[in-house]
């Protein structure tokens, strides 16, 4: 064989039709959990204009918490939502120490990206602290443990319920967002903020709400991916670099944008270890800049008015 044949190409000439399926299947569910964690960036920023890199480091202690409650009382279900309440005390702990410096820190974008740099930081290392930095794993909750054939491969139950869990939420965020006052309020608070003022609606709590939100997408992320996921140190970083090319990707503050975005991203990051190992990470990059070459402003801008 030629050296071509040991190459990128040999990998490609192997792909097969249950490949395709169960890689798509991989990405898939890794997307949808993925959106869970963008969503809440998204949201922070299409309304507060907040860039919140600690987003990842919420992700991060949720997951941690759903392992180590997982493993005292032994019931998924109750694991979930110690992560979800846990992502929303980070969320709003975060929150609060910025409403000390609100117009300060908001009025400079470098200063939010410091800020919520740090705060990602600080709360990494506590969680190393807490932890050890040990890596935790939860087994597979009982009755989701199985798995179906696809050709000569399994695919997980789990995953699949974790895609469910996934579009429930997505179908309930688009509901919340275009259906309900508070919804609306996000909306005009994202496309005028002052206008909203005026009407009297006090903004503060406004902010409070989507923070809270946004914290506890992150954590119901972090709860529904331990079991796939494991918890670690330094997945503070890998959530937030990919959800924030979902943001990018899909459009700051769309939510539609997020979604489509994720699963792209899923998609991609799959098809890439499974097909081109060594470009892995460049296929994600690749990705960000044929979009943004094509469409600047990303898949979907409200904010900007795109389309």
């Amino acid at each position: 064989m030629d050296a071509m044949g040991n190459g990128p190409l040999a990998m490609i000439g192997a792909v097969t039709p249950d490949g395709v399926l169960l890689h798509t299947l991989i990405g898939l569910s890794f997307g949808l959990l993925l959106f869970l964690v963008a969503s809440g960036f998204t949201l922070t920023f299409g309304l507060a204009r907040f860039v919140n890199l600690s987003h990842g480091a919420t992700f991060l202690v949720a997951a941690h918490v759903a392992a180590e409650v997982d493993r005292s009382v032994d019931v998924f279900a109750v694991a979930v939502v110690a992560a979800v309440a846990t992502g929303i005390v980070v969320a709003l702990a975060v929150f609060g120490l910025a409403r000390v410096r609100w117009q300060a820190i908001t009025a400079d974008p470098t200063r939010q990206v410091l800020f919520t740099f740090g705060c990602l930081l600080v709360i990494a290392d506590l969680v190393r602290n807490r932890w050890n930095g040990i890596p935790l794993s939860v087994l597979l909750p009982d009755g989701l443990d199985g798995s179906f054939h696809i050709g000569d491969t399994s695919f997980p139950i789990y995953r699949v319920f974790a895609m469910g869990a996934a579009v429930t939420v997505a179908i309930a965020l688009w509901w919340l967002q275009e259906h309900t006052r508070f919804g609306a309020m996000v909306r005009a608070g994202a496309d005028d903020r002052e206008q909203l003022e005026a009407l009297g609606i006090r903004t503060d709590m406004l902010f409070l709400a989507v923070f809270a939100l946004a914290g506890g997408l992150a954590g119901l992320a972090g709860g529904l991916g331990v079991p796939l996921l494991g918890a670690s140190v330094g997945q503070e970083f890998s959530m937030l670099i990919l959800a924030l090319v979902a943001v990018v990707v899909g459009g700051l503050g769309s939510l539609k944008g997020a979604f489509i975005a994720s699963v792209l991203v899923g998609l991609v990051d799959a098809y890439g270890k499974a097909w081109l190992p060594t470009f892995a990470s460049f296929s994600i990059m690749a990705l960000v800049v044929a979009v943004l070459a094509i469409r600047p402003a990303g898949l979907v801008n409200r904010l900007a008015g795109a389309r």
